[in-house]
Formats: structure tokens, sequence, C-alpha cells
């Protein structure tokens, strides 16, 4: 690996931000990217080298022991409101790895404090400041200015309308690949609007892999990394926005406000460090670069998913919001939960803190446990209202505070993905009369991942077979034995200690149904006008939700609306005068209401009694 000169406890490459453009721009690799784009875009070397070198100047960082020192006491003050919970079996591991590789970071995107976090621990740990690739929204002076001299690299949001620009991108991530400085950056591109796992952004990946190819380095490695909190300042504002609010920009004022915000004790800081991914091993596989691109993205996503822990207060507010009109008691939400975490247990999720799920009464029942912390918390936060003026306190989550209660809960919902799949898949082969429960089954889960293919993170076709398999064994322990009549299913999901279904995908559905429903009034002759129809979509959903039509005020989300676009437009229903688009557009509202409508009827199995299953059983079938 070549190396520049370090100073001690550094990263990569040295010296000032003038010295490292310099040795960038007289570097073979610089000329070529110039020359090439001189000939695409027609212009002359010395008017694309002047905007290169701007370029340069705008993205590359150093890494200066004074500012680094002052950029960690920043990160200390901002992080005051969390105790840190940190994987430090891995975190070992991968300080061994260190050593001998390129280590490029990949967490989650939840917070601003994300980076702040991500670099006391790494520090604490031993290893040099990663050179971190973040919106240039947050370049403003003076974190723009100090930041730079910490390894904070400010991209701009968008540039695929600046070639020269994402040149010199490759150019400049090329230099820090072959130098062996450390990487991150966030997957997701933004912070998540919903709580869950996002989309992975992919441009950087594909700069990324182009760089190692024609680097020489013998290999890169991609560490997924998991960032949840207990609770977050910021959670509000992204929940005002995310129902049509305006997003305020960034500026020294704004810096202030947030700062003074962390102030507030908020529970603890959750950090998992996945398996780690080779490069250089996924290049091996034959697909080629381009290929492995999205390969790499979606597994890394996979990866921090399944370490990502459930916490208490994710548990709570999942047993709260089934009840979005009624509070319940401390007694109501122990019955809710204490089914959920068995599940888990049998699953093997990972927890976060103190909680056992092999006693999983510690949710709320032992007290001060991390659940009852953790309702504190959110009662502290105003996410939970609490009513002591009767026989004893009720809960419930406040009217406007719906959003944030999901923020969360959907940090869990990836582990009831399957689960309420086969839920209402089974359901489906049920109405439908299938004579075959199990081929009719795996149709309607087909159907219904790709239905949710953009809100979820799904195995191949092979694996999520198998999922969907164990999934049902877990449900109906000896259903494919039992040659269960599909008209019988039901009963097997009415026994069940609890249904997922309802709990976890109601906001997706119903804010799909939305969007459809209005795209299907659309003029199919017509150009779809995509901002338009999302705000359109916010003020129906509202209005529904007060008619109660809609369930979850979950459901009044733009960042729902635009993913159910991206599906209408991935089934070519965005496509103005295609054939028979009104048909297609109204067979897509159709599936979406249908969908809604079983899990309505899911939800109405749920009896009265919060958390005590429904009785009954399927003879010849456990329950």
């Amino acid at each position: 690996m070549v190396g520049l000169p370090r100073w001690p406890g550094g990263n990569g490459t040295a010296g000032s931000t003038s010295s490292i453009r310099a040795e960038i721009a007289a570097s073979p690799r610089f000329r070529a990217a110039v020359a090439a784009q001189a000939a695409a875009l027609g212009r002359s070397e010395d008017d694309v080298r002047r905007e290169a070198e701007d370029c340069l100047k705008e993205m590359v960082a150093a890494e200066s022991p004074s500012a680094t020192k002052a950029w960690t006491k920043l990160g200390k003050w901002l992080s005051r409101a969390y105790e840190f919970d940190v994987d430090q079996a891995n975190l070992a591991q991968l300080k061994a790895l260190d050593t001998s590789e390129t280590l490029v970071f990949l967490p989650n995107h939840r917070s601003y404090l994300d980076p702040f976090v991500l670099r006391l621990v790494l520090e604490q740990a031993g290893f040099p400041p990663n050179y971190v690739l973040g919106g240039s929204n947050l370049s403003f002076f003076p974190l723009g200015p100090i930041g730079q001299h910490t390894g904070l690299v400010f991209i701009r949001r968008q540039f695929k309308d600046a070639p020269v620009y994402k040149a010199m991108l490759g150019v400049y991530l090329a230099h820090l690949v072959e130098h062996g400085a450390n990487l991150e950056w966030y997957i997701e591109g933004g912070r998540t609007r919903t709580g869950k796992l996002r989309p992975p952004r992919m441009g950087i990946l594909s700069y990324l892999v182009d760089a190692f190819e024609g680097s020489g380095v013998h290999d890169v490695t991609f560490v997924p990394v998991s960032i949840i909190y207990d609770q977050q300042h910021e959670v509000g504002a992204i929940a005002a926005e995310e129902s049509g609010g305006t997003k305020a920009p960034e500026s020294v004022q704004w810096a202030l406000r947030y700062a003074r915000a962390q102030g507030t004790r908020r529970g603890k800081v959750h950090l998992r460090f996945a398996e780690p991914l080779s490069l250089r091993s996924m290049l091996e596989e034959g697909s080629g670069a381009r290929a492995a691109v999205p390969k790499v993205a979606f597994e890394v996503c996979n990866r921090i998913n399944r370490v990502t822990p459930v916490t208490a207060a994710a548990v709570t507010t999942l047993v709260l919001l089934e009840h979005p009109d009624r509070a319940l008691t401390e007694a109501e939400m122990r019955a809710g939960a204490l089914p959920i975490a068995e599940y888990l247990g049998t699953r093997g999720v990972p927890i976060a803190g103190g909680m056992h799920l092999d006693q999983a009464h510690v949710l709320h029942e032992r007290l001060p446990s991390e659940g009852k912390r953790a309702l504190d918390t959110l009662v502290k936060e105003g996410v939970v209202d609490r009513f002591d003026g009767g026989e004893e306190p009720v809960y419930s989550i406040p009217s406007g505070r719906y959003l944030e209660a999901a923020f969360s809960r959907n940090t869990l919902s990836h582990f009831f993905v399957t689960r309420s799949i086969v839920e209402l898949a089974v359901l489906a082969a049920a109405e439908r009369g299938a004579a075959d429960l199990t081929t009719a089954s795996w149709v309607e889960a087909l159907a219904l991942r790709d239905l949710l293919k953009y809100e979820f993170f799904f195995s191949t076709k092979e694996q999520f077979d198998a999922e969907v398999r164990a999934e049902m064994e877990l449900t109906v322990p000896g259903w494919e034995q039992a040659d269960v009549p599909a008209a019988r299913a039901p009963d097997l999901i009415r026994a069940l200690p609890f249904r997922a279904a309802p709990r976890i995908l109601t906001p997706f559905l119903e804010a799909y149904s939305v969007l459809a429903a209005r795209l299907a009034m659309r003029d199919p002759a017509a150009k779809v006008d995509e901002d338009a129809l999302v705000a359109e979509c916010i003020g129906v959903a509202r209005q529904r939700v007060l008619q109660r039509t809609l369930h979850s005020p979950e459901s009044v989300s733009k960042d729902l609306f635009k993913n159910a676009l991206q599906l209408a437009g991935n089934r070519g229903l965005l496509e103005a005068g295609a054939p028979d688009l009104a048909d297609r557009r109204a067979a897509f509202a159709a599936e979406l209401a249908d969908a809604v409508r079983r899990v309505e009827v899911l939800r109405r199995m749920a009896p009265d009694a919060v958390g005590v299953p429904a009785q009954g059983t399927v003879e010849g079938v456990p329950a």
C-alpha cells in the first residue's frame, strides 16, 4: 500500500489541503481525466483544468491534529444527551483488520450526530480519523472550514449535470484509496424520514469501485454500521416535513439551536458493527464492476438491518401505535409486549442494552428496567402522554406525534416483514379458495414482496422461499404436514398471540393505496406532475385520517408517497399515453385497496383486551 507521511495517529494523506490538491493536480490520473473531459465537452484543456482545480478546492480535506482535537471536543459536547452502547467485540476485530486493509464504514443515517458519534467510538478504540463524505449543506462557517481540516469531504447534493465535478470526485476517491485512507459515508444518502433504512444511494459507491479497479490496492473492506438512538431531538422536525412542512435550511443559528437541544438526556445511542464485506470478493464473483455496485449496496443494507438491535422504546411504540384511539395501562402494554418479545427471542433478534428476551417481562415489569426507562423518556419528550388523574396511569400517543412514535417503532419493522407477508398471503390464499395452500400462499407472498420492494430489503427468491417457509413453521408449527385446507387458514392466524401485518404494514400499504387511487384518476394521456401528485396525496390522506377511513396517521408521509411513485414508475404507470394505461392504473389501485382491506381483516381478528390472544385452534394443527 502506498502511503504519504502521516502525522501521529493520522489516516492516509498528510499535509495542508493546498498541498494535497497540488499533488493530485500533478498526477497522471488528473491529467488524463482533464483531457478526457475536454474531448468529451469540446472545451480546451486549460478551461477544464481550471474548473477541475476549483472542484478539488471544494472537496479535498486534510487532517490537522489541532482541528481534529477541537472536532472531538465538539462531538463530545454535542452527544452529551446519550450514553453509548457499543458492540466492543466486533470493534476489536475491525481494529485488527485496519492494520492491513482500507476500511470503508457505511452506516445508516438517522441523525446529524451520526458522524460525531461514530468518530468518538472509533477514536476511543484507536482508529485514525475517517475521511467522511457528507453533504455540502453543512459546509457553512465555522463548521465547514473546521470540518475540512478534520477529514470532512463536503460533496455537492446534486451534480448529475456537472461532468467535470463527477470526474474529479472519482480522481479524489482514487487518491484516498491509494494512500490507505479509511473512508466513511452514509449509504442512504440522507437521514431516514421514517425510522427504517432507506434504499441505498449508489453514486459514491460506483465511483469508489471504479477507483479501486484502477488503483492496484489489494482490497477495500466495507464495514456496515448500525446507529440508532432511544430518542432524537430532530425527529419532530422530520415528522413535520413528512406531513407537508418545509425543511429549515442549515445555518449558524440552526446549529446553535440544535446544540442547545442536546443538553436534554435522551437515553442511549446504540452502535453495532456488522460482518465486513470484501470488495475484491464481490468483484471476483465474475459479474463485473457495474453489477457489483448494487450487490454491495443491498448486502450492506441487509447486514445493517441484521445487527440493528431492538430497543425497549421501539417495542413500546409498536404496542401503543396499534391503538391510536385509546390509552393503555402498564398492564395492557406489558400484555401486548410479551408475545412480541417471545417471538423476537425465538428469532434470535439482537437486543439493545439490558433487555433479555428470555425474561421478556423486563420490558415493562422490572422497575427501573430498560422498558420503564424508555417509557419515561418517551413521556418526557412528549411522544407519549401519561394521564395520572384516574385509578391508575394510562399512556397514549398524543395527536400530532404519531410520526415521531413511528420513527422509533420502525427501527424494528424489518424483523416483522416476512411474518406480516405470511399472514396476508395465507389470508389471500384462503379468500381465493385455493386448493393448495402452500403454492397459493407462495404466489401471494411474491406479489406482496414486489409491492414492498421500495420499502424493505428482501433476499433472493430462493432465500425468500426458505424465509417464508421458516416463518410459516414459526407461526403454525407442523403446517405443511397437517395438510390444512385453505378455507380454514384464517383460523390459524386468529389463534396467533399477535398479528404483525396490521402493526407493521398498515402505513405503507395505506399510503401506497392513496397514491394509486389518485394516480388512477389522472388523465392517462397527460404527463404526471410527480410533485403535485405527492402534495395532493398528503392532503387527501390527512382528510381520510380525520374521517377515520385510514387507520394510521403515519400514512400521511411524503417519503412513502415518493416510494409509491417509484413502484408505479417501475410498473410503467407513469408513461403518458402508454397502452391500456387507465386499466393498468385501475388494477394497481385495486391491488393495493385489496391489500389494505386484508390488513383490516387481520386487525379485526384481535380481541378487545389488549395483548390477550384470540382463542381457537384447528384440528390436527398445533396452535
